[in-house]
């Protein structure tokens, strides 16, 4: 094709036919810039398609995330409303003058309710890849961008707290019940499918020690803190999935 075209050039001012030969000139020039813009074009539309499919396919990592978060999250309520229904049997059995238990396998099982941690699984993995990479900057859902960010900020609130606030206190129980407990009457209720009541040291060592109370307090109001914690992040979480799936399914 190009042969062609030199030699079309060629005859031209062979021929003397110069006007000819500078309208051809510009013709050829015309047909190479619109053959550079379509070339262009289909690499922008190509580039483009790429970019759309990178970016579905982060939505898709982000949903999954999002999913295992929710799983996190119920098994975290579970433990903390258990704990804090434990945390105000317990308590009121503490504080009160003749410390009656109607129930003494109840309360035993109740006070160890009380050492069970809280751990949320970091799950962030695509989000975290979409800031650290810069990708997020061009993240072309403005919408969906601000509530992943504020989806973001409060789940490290929330992980942080709990490795901080929440279970240091539930470890402290954990380690004042191996002290309080011999291994034989521990073994009676903890860890077995079949737990039996210790025998009545046991209980007094529970209401005799003093460090026992205010511990149990704080887990108890602390559960409620953050149970009220994660259903906030729960909500957010089903938010994010329903507008995933409304407007990217």
């Amino acid at each position: 094709m190009i042969k062609l075209f030199r030699n079309i050039r060629q005859n031209l001012l062979n021929e003397g036919k110069t006007t000819k030969y500078f309208k051809y000139a510009i013709g050829e020039i015309v047909l190479v810039v619109i053959g550079i813009l379509i070339a262009l074009s289909i690499n922008n539309w190509n580039e483009g398609r790429k970019d759309k499919n990178r970016m579905i396919t982060n939505i898709h990592s982000i949903r999954e995330d999002i999913e295992l978060d929710l799983l996190d999250y119920r098994n975290i309520n579970t433990i903390l409303n258990k704990q804090i229904k434990a945390g105000r049997d317990i308590i009121t059995i503490m504080e009160s003058e003749n410390h009656f238990i109607a129930d003494s396998l109840k309360f035993i099982l109740d006070f160890n309710a009380m050492t069970s941690t809280t751990t949320l699984i970091e799950t962030n993995n695509t989000w975290d890849f979409l800031n650290s990479s810069g990708i997020i900057s061009e993240f072309p859902d403005l919408k969906l961008k601000k509530m992943l960010q504020d989806y973001d900020n409060d789940y490290n609130q929330l992980l942080d707290g709990l490795n901080v606030s929440a279970n240091p206190a539930r470890l402290e129980i954990r380690k004042l019940k191996y002290e309080l407990f011999s291994d034989t009457e521990h073994r009676k209720f903890f860890p077995t499918a079949t737990p039996i009541p210790p025998n009545r040291e046991s209980y007094a060592s529970i209401l005799n020690d003093k460090r026992v109370l205010p511990i149990c307090r704080y887990i108890g109001s602390n559960a409620t803190y953050f149970d009220g914690r994660v259903q906030i992040l729960t909500h957010k979480a089903n938010d994010i999935l329903n507008y995933l799936n409304n407007k990217y399914e």
